[in-house]
């Protein structure tokens, strides 16, 4: 009984593990120097005290901030007014632009 042949790979196939296994390398690679740069600058550009912004918000007369709340990428600032509506106060923690507010009148039920 004769032994069976060799099994070969053909040339395109080895070809193609080794683009894949480079790519997968790289790939690491990359993602090694991002983590990197990350945590050598750890909020360059984002940290509202890095930019250095001084931004004043009219509130109404009599008005006093209840709470300050991070949503997301934003801060939503709970304003109540004496005798009037609750307001929320949407800002830009990067820049502190006063993006919207959103008032809750008394009263107004669904």
């Amino acid at each position: 009984m004769a032994s069976p042949a060799p099994a070969y790979a053909p040339l395109w196939l080895k070809v193609l593990v080794i683009v894949m296994g480079l790519l997968i390398v790289a790939g690491f690679v990359v993602i090694a120097a991002e983590i990197a740069r990350r945590m050598s600058t750890p909020n360059a550009g984002r940290s509202p005290a890095a930019t250095g912004f001084t931004e004043r918000i009219a509130l109404p007369a009599g008005a006093r901030v209840v709470s300050v709340t991070a949503a997301g990428d934003r801060v939503v600032v709970h304003v109540e007014t004496p005798g009037g509506p609750a307001s929320a106060y949407i800002v830009d923690p990067r820049n502190g632009a006063l993006l919207g507010t959103v008032e809750f009148a008394p009263g107004i039920g669904r």
